[in-house]
């Protein structure tokens, strides 16, 4: 007898399921032993959804595809239940079945949404909103961009449709959790739900420590010391208009815009609790070193950025506010701003960790 995901509320064994497959996401894990495949992602049916973990996978299966899984068992983890896909139970593709999902969503904290949620729901300050046309079998329809921010952290939201306001604090159910260029973002659609709550956001900075760093959202901040500073720092020129590296002295896209150089490097930073690897450039690092930009752009070409960034940074008590990212199967942070460590810092901190463990 084939289970419903609704029934599946414990530990247990041999079950047999008919699922739509959400998500689907394949990672590599080095060891001494040599190298684990595994592959993780949502499933779900007409009762609900369920995070899954499989050491076997057909490799035919896609996303969207409803398979029968047979012989797989169900387990808690970080308080959750969790669908295991192993050696003996079997994936078997139904080519012409389709399914109709019930969307479940959970009110989280932005700095708790993960992959593992295919839909939530948060509360948050709307902030650099942009709004572009696009069009949709002939008819011009509007794409709301921005970020969504609470006490935690921020992600980026896109909005098909649905108006977003610069500083609106709204609640947002099913929301679609989903990530690109190694960001989590949240999709707002057609069965997602935004109304306006009578709440504030505070304005401070997002102290997060490293061991708590679960998935790859934005708008945080880490303290800690530098304890490496990587030796593949440099100076590349970018285009003033778009942004991107050029060659040649000029873009190919923006032959006669200006360009101007900028800084690459990459540091370590340890709070006790981890280390994680830190990118900066010129935004980000100028300030903190005391270097003006009109002396960087005029000196950029004979500077040694790797002996500069090593000066100003290893062994400094410092806190970066930026970006998480996924790399290759690692966060690493897009440092936004770099700060020395002031007593007022201390203090701060101080009572984060108290309200933490208390």
């Amino acid at each position: 007898m084939l289970s419903k995901i609704i029934e599946v509320d414990t530990a247990k064994q041999n079950i047999d399921m008919k699922v739509k497959i959400l998500s689907l996401n394949k990672r590599t894990v080095k060891n001494e032993r040599g190298e684990t495949v595994y592959y993780y992602g949502i499933i779900g049916d007409e009762t609900g959804t369920l995070p899954f973990t499989a050491w076997v996978f057909p490799p035919a299966i896609r996303v969207g595809d409803v398979v029968e899984i047979r012989s797989c068992y169900s387990s808690i983890y970080n308080g959750k239940i969790r669908i295991y896909v192993d050696g003996r139970s079997e994936v078997i593709l139904k080519p012409d079945v389709d399914m109709e999902v019930k969307r479940t969503s959970d009110l989280v904290k932005i700095r708790d949404i993960s992959l593992s949620m295919p839909y939530v729901s948060v509360v948050g300050k709307i902030t650099g909103v942009h709004k572009r046309e696009y069009e949709n079998e002939g008819i011009s329809k509007n794409v709301y961009q921005a970020y969504i921010e609470d006490e935690t952290a921020r992600v980026r939201i896109s909005s098909f449709g649905k108006v977003l306001q610069e500083n609106d604090v709204v609640r947002i159910d099913n929301a679609r959790v989903t990530q690109f260029n190694g960001y989590i973002s949240l999709s707002i659609g057609d069965n997602s739900k935004i109304e306006a709550v009578n709440t504030t956001i505070p304005d401070k900075p997002r102290h997060i420590f490293i061991s708590e760093i679960r998935s790859p959202v934005g708008g945080i901040t880490i303290a800690g010391f530098v304890v490496n500073v990587g030796q593949g720092s440099r100076i590349f020129t970018k285009c003033s208009v778009c942004k991107k590296i050029v060659e040649n002295g000029k873009c190919n896209d923006h032959p006669k815009a200006p360009v101007y150089p900028d800084l690459f490097g990459y540091f370590s930073i340890s709070d006790g609790t981890g280390t994680i690897t830190c990118y900066i450039n010129g935004d980000s690092f100028l300030p903190y070193a005391g270097i003006p930009q009109e002396q960087f752009r005029r000196d950029a070409y004979s500077m040694n950025p790797n002996a500069i960034i090593k000066k100003n940074l290893i062994g400094k008590c410092i806190s970066v506010t930026g970006d998480l990212r996924m790399q290759d199967d690692k966060i690493t942070l897009n440092v936004q701003s770099i700060r020395a460590i002031s007593a007022e810092d201390n203090r701060e901190i101080t009572n984060i960790i108290e309200e933490e463990f208390q």
